[in-house]
This record gives structure tokens, C-alpha cells and sequence, in this order.
């Protein structure tokens, strides 16, 4: 399982963020849809160890399943700065899978944002 842990939410630019997104990290209440829109992308990552995985978690840092989702691939991104191994993942979300809302069971162990388990 790949998992990626959002940070607190910040404003971006949708104009020069990489998938054209207003804003990134996690906040209160955020719906499933929303959690896998800020979770799939853009990360360094190690491509064959996460196309190695099944499925992602995201979770925010109190550790709280936000989203599940299958990988079905990754998707380079090009273009920016520093942009050299960043990938947006590619899946279908599991909406209403039961770990989301609750603790993960694998707490994240760096302060890294990709984990591998």
C-alpha cells in the first residue's frame, strides 16, 4: 500500500499549480472526492515501487483515513520546476471504503509525505 499524508490546507494558483488546483493539503470536512483531488498528486515518488501497489491511502496528519483508492497508474509531470521524478497517481476512488474516517492502521513513520507499507 502507498500512502500520502496531506499537510494543513494552503491556497494555490490554479493558474501555475501542476493540476490546476485552488488549494492543496487537508482541512475539516473535507469530502472523499476532495481528499483524493489534493491526495493524487503531485509527489516524488519512486514510480516501479508504486506501481508495485494496489491501492493508496490518503490520511492527514492526525493519521485519520481520508480516501482509499485503487492505483491503476501514474502519470509524469513535466513542466515545472524541479519537476524531475513527480507523478500524479492515476485511480479509481473507493468511495465509502470503511477505513475512511477512522485511524489508519498503519501510522505514517516519517515526515515524509509518500510512505510505502
Amino acid at each position: 500500500m502507498l500512502q500520502i499524508q496531506l499537510g494543513p490546507e494552503r491556497a494555490a494558483d490554479p493558474a501555475t499549480e501542476a493540476l490546476g488546483r485552488s488549494r492543496i493539503g487537508s482541512w475539516p470536512g473535507m469530502t472523499e472526492h476532495e481528499a483524493w483531488d489534493a491526495g493524487r498528486g503531485v509527489w516524488k515518488l519512486n514510480a516501479d515501487r508504486a506501481l508495485q501497489q494496489d491501492e493508496v491511502q490518503i490520511v492527514d496528519l492526525a493519521g485519520t483515513v481520508l480516501a482509499v483508492a485503487e492505483i491503476t497508474g501514474l502519470a509524469k509531470v513535466t513542466g515545472l520546476a524541479n519537476s524531475r521524478d513527480r507523478y500524479e497517481l492515476q485511480g479509481r476512488l473507493l468511495l465509502g471504503d470503511e477505513r475512511v474516517g477512522k485511524p489508519t492502521s498503519t501510522p505514517h513513520p516519517s515526515r515524509n509525505s509518500v510512505a510505502y507499507f
